[in-house]
Parts: structure tokens; C-alpha cells; sequence
């Protein structure tokens, strides 16, 4: 059964936990020294609590990836101080250096950050160093089956306890050309292949597929083609299982779609690919489209394919798994301002918000509550909902970001003919087993990403 056409627009960007936005950089949002009317100070020049302004003279530091979760941030600093009687610091950093940063604070134990907005796949590397939210959200009683239950036990929810609250997440979706596919995609990984060889004229610069193949996108690219074909890095103990045909599988599929790509994938990121479909030489984009594709491809000033695209789920081989990039905002142990920080979570993540997110920065909000808003249900973002009930994120324990790195590295080097196949497998066997040598899970831990 072809998969329906999903179109139009998409109004979203994101991140994932793939790419970051702008460089980073530190700094108050509009207003953000100010602790807002009604305020007594003290002998010193502080601010003075009162009744109303419960937190007066204190100063919160959050620290999110650069773009729009930080700007998401930065737009409700006013309010919160208004409300608090607080000064917000809102500090940045992109994708790329943000797990350092904040992983180096934590260790360390300096407490410069009171919030830190968490990508999934570090939810277990830095749960030792976060608060245990279960106390605060007993106290106001918080509930989190609001959530979507998929998204909350991929991000924020670690061994039975709630580290953070999610705030954003969005599966992988691919774009195609309906003028082009008019049945949409595909339902397998064999006919996705022939379609796009079919759609593929090097000569007059069109091609099948594009794809995000840079080194850093790579590893993701080919977690989803090996999810959705059945297989997995190890069984639910730990137990290595990457050597097995569905990796190979993997491998070649990565391999034979360079001949129905641009010969540059190798070097494109998620820019590149986006732009090769806006510019209709791809009948494909194998990307995460929510990262501008969706919010540019009916604008005809910046697009050759308006009115002629859709979205659509990967091709389903055995799971149909996709990939997850999901957040959630946490609060550091040694945060010396840890009711203030609840606070901010609390506003963060409100219902209001997210649906005000999602309307000036088209993040995704986690709620279910937001799926069933006017505009959403009952349009093509109905198949991104389906797809959240099913993604998933690849480990969260330590050992998930040398994992990671290591995978992007050798999937690099066999799709650019330095290795080859059955070398490829060992050394990414081998990665595997060491990464989990050097930072085995804690006991009790079970891998649930199979």
C-alpha cells in the first residue's frame, strides 16, 4: 500500500538533534536586567522579595542551543521577570559545542546554569548531575501524561525518574515531488531505490534523492535505513548485534543511493540538500525537512517546486522506525536557585507557550493537546504525529555520543571508497563494544532502542 500524500506547508524549525543554528553567544533578552514594577530594594541595591515578586533580587541562567529554542527562551524572559521578580540570563551555544559545555559544567560541579535545555541522547550521561523533578511536580501537582508518551520516555524520563520536562520533538520525514510520485513514496527500501534511479538524468542536473551526507548527519542517516530494515547497534542487554545482515543491508543501500544523488553528498549538510529540492533538481529531499524546506517550498521567490510537493514516513521494511530529535529542560544539581528554575520549566513548558512557540518558531510542542488544535488536526501534520508514536532515539547512556561519532566516521569512510564493506561492520562492532567498555550503562539499565 503506497503511503497517502501529506502536503503543504510545514511550519517548523528544528533541530534536532542534528544541526544547530547560529554560533553561539551569551546575553540577556530585551529587557533583562529589569525586575519588573513594584519592586522595594534593599540596602545594597538589590531588589527585595515581596508577596507578589516571590524571587526578587535573585538571577537565573539558562543555557539552550543556539536558534530557535533560545530565541523561544528569550521570548518569554519579560514575563517571567514580571512575574517573578527575577533577572533571566539567557545563554547559547550551537549543537556542535553545546554537550561539551554543558557536560563540563556539570562534572564540575560549578553550578553556572540553573536550567539546561538537554538533548535526548544526553538524558543518561547527565542524569547523575540533574535534579530529580519528582518532588516539585508532586508539590503543584505537575502531570506528564499530558505528554505524548513516546516523546516523554525518549526525553526527560530516565530509569523511573523525571529529569526534565520535554519541549520540543520532530521525527525524520522525507519530502518528495508529487508532480513526480504522484502515489507518494515507496513502503520499501528496494523500491525506493528503483523509483529514484528512474527519477535520476545526471545529465540535465536532475536527480533521485538528496541527502544530508556529511560527516555529523551520516550516523543519523543511517540509523533510520537500519531501524526501519529491523536491525539495531545491540539487543535490550547490551549485547553487540551490529554484525548482521540488516547492517550490511544498511551499508549498501547508503551506497547504491550515491549513484542517484548529487555527486557532492558527501560533503552536504542540511542546507545543501534542502536547497537542491527547492531548486527541483531532486525528486526526493532525505533530510530533515523541517529545518526550512517546509518553511520555504511554496514560497515561490525562494522555490521551484510550490504547489508540487508533500511529506511522507521513510519506507517501511520491517519496523518503519524513523529518527527522533527530542528536548527537554532539566535543572543541574548544583543550581543554587532550584525553585526558580522549576519555575521557568513550569513557564517553558506551559501549554500557552508551546502553542505560542510553535506559531512564531515552529517548534513542535510535545503535548498531545497541541495535535488536536484547529489547523493541525485533520492536515498533513497528522503524519508527523504518527510518526512521533514511533521514532526513535538512539541510546541515551554515556556511551551513545562516542557511539555516535564513531558510526558518522565509518559510514563516511566506506561511502567514500576508504573501507570497505565487511571492514566497515568490524570496525563498527569493535566502536561499539569499546564505547560500552569505557562507559558501561548502569545496572539494571536495558536497551529499549531495538
Amino acid at each position: 500500500m503506497k503511503k497517502r500524500i501529506v502536503s503543504v506547508l510545514l511550519c517548523m524549525t528544528m533541530l534536532s538533534v542534528m544541526l544547530a543554528g547560529c554560533g553561539g553567544k551569551s546575553g540577556s533578552s530585551d529587557g533583562g536586567g529589569s525586575t519588573g514594577s513594584g519592586t522595594d530594594s534593599g540596602a545594597d541595591g538589590t531588589a527585595a522579595a515581596s508577596d507578589d515578586k516571590p524571587f526578587a533580587g535573585e538571577k537565573l541562567t539558562v543555557l539552550y542551543m543556539s536558534g530557535v529554542y533560545a530565541d523561544a527562551a528569550k521570548s518569554i524572559v519579560a514575563d517571567f521577570e514580571a512575574e517573578t521578580g527575577a533577572t533571566v540570563e539567557v545563554v547559547d551555544f550551537p549543537y556542535t559545542t553545546l554537550h561539551e559545555k554543558a557536560l563540563l559544567d556539570l562534572t564540575s560541579g560549578t553550578g553556572s546554569y540553573d536550567i539546561i535545555d538537554v538533548a535526548s541522547q544526553w538524558d543518561g550521561e547527565f542524569a547523575p548531575y540533574m535534579t530529580d523533578l519528582g518532588p516539585m511536580m508532586e508539590k503543584d501537582g505537575y502531570q506528564t501524561d499530558v505528554f505524548i508518551e513516546n516523546v516523554f520516555a525518549n526525553s526527560g524520563l530516565w530509569q523511573g525518574t523525571t529529569m526534565g520536562i520535554p519541549n520540543a520533538s520532530t521525527p525524520q520525514l522525507f519530502a518528495y515531488r508529487t508532480d513526480l510520485l504522484p502515489d507518494g513514496l515507496p513502503d520499501t527500501w528496494e523500491e525506493y531505490r528503483t523509483a529514484a534511479k528512474e527519477l535520476t538524468d545526471p545529465d540535465s542536473g536532475m536527480y533521485g534523492i538528496s541527502v544530508s551526507a556529511t560527516t555529523g548527519q551520516l550516523g543519523g542517516v543511517f540509523d533510520y535505513v537500519l531501524w526501519s530494515m529491523g536491525g539495531a547497534w545491540a539487543d535490550e542487554d547490551w549485547n553487540v548485534t551490529i554484525d548482521s545482515p540488516e547492517t550490511r543491508a544498511a551499508l549498501e543501500h547508503l551506497k547504491e543511493i550515491q549513484d542517484y544523488s548529487d555527486p557532492s553528498i558527501l560533503a552536504w549538510g542540511v542546507e545543501e540538500s534542502i536547497k537542491a529540492f527547492l531548486d527541483g533538481n531532486a525528486a526526493i529531499c532525505e533530510t530533515w525537512p523541517t529545518l526550512g524546506l517546509v518553511q520555504a517550498a511554496d514560497d515561490e521567490t525562494q522555490s521551484k517546486v510550490a504547489g508540487k510537493w508533500a511529506l511522507s514516513l521513510i519506507p517501511h521494511d520491517k519496523t518503519g522506525a524513523t529518527l527522533l530529535s527530542a528536548w527537554d529542560v532539566a535543572i543541574p544539581a548544583a543550581s543554587k536557585n532550584q525553585e526558580l528554575a522549576w519555575e521557568w520549566i513550569k513557564m517553558y513548558t506551559s501549554e500557552e507557550n508551546q502553542n505560542k512557540f510553535y506559531d512564531e518558531f515552529g517548534i513542535l510542542s510535545p503535548r498531545k493537546t497541541f495535535w488536536e488544535r484547529d489547523g493541525i488536526k485533520g492536515t498533513y501534520m497528522d503524519t508527523v504525529r504518527e510518526a512521533l508514536d514511533t521514532a526513535n532515539m538512539w541510546w541515551r547512556v554515556p556511551a551513545s555520543t562516542e557511539v555516535d561519532t564513531m558510526l558518522n566516521t565509518v559510514v563516511s569512510e566506506y561511502m567514500s571508497g576508504q573501507t570497505d564493506l565487511e571492514t566497515a561492520v568490524q570496525k563498527m562492532k569493535t566502536g561499539i563494544e569499546e564505547a560500552l567498555k569505557n562507559a558501561p550503562p548502569e545496572e539494571g539499565t536495558k536497551n529499549y532502542n531495538l
